[in-house]
């Protein structure tokens, strides 16, 4: 068996106030292997975005991860400083969010909708060139 592309084990984030510490994500683990998809579902505040974002390490004060690992094909990522993971987030790692203004239509197929436009428009010409 390969080693997982993204392996989380035990993460936990915790947003620190004056009054109190909620703990928005608590222990939780998953791997992803090479052509995997994982699909994160639940209730409103149940702490889908959270787990990404800290998987991106794109969670801001007073938030902060508070145990657990992050694993990027085997390299440690949740404890990089701020320049290293900017170095990695978009080149190795990304997040697809959740803003309804910027989402994905579930109409379309999901490749359709994440093509950058230039590429979009060199297959557009392509498949006119083929339909002649």
């Amino acid at each position: 068996m390969t080693a997982p592309v993204l392996s989380v084990r035990n993460l936990e984030v915790e947003f620190v106030t004056r009054r109190a510490t909620l703990h928005a994500i608590n222990g939780i683990s998953f791997d992803i292997a090479k052509g995997e998809a994982l699909g994160v579902v639940g209730e409103s505040g149940a702490g889908k975005s959270v787990t990404g974002l800290a998987v991106i390490g794109l969670i801001d004060p007073p938030g902060r991860i508070s145990a657990g690992e992050i694993h990027l094909s085997g390299m440690r990522i949740d404890h990089l400083p701020p320049e290293e993971i900017r170095r990695v987030r978009g080149k190795r790692i990304g997040m697809i969010f959740q803003d309804p203004l910027t989402s994905l239509n579930p109409l379309y197929k999901v490749g359709e909708q994440i093509i950058d436009g230039s590429l979009r428009r060199k297959l557009d010409q392509i498949k006119e060139r083929l339909a002649q």
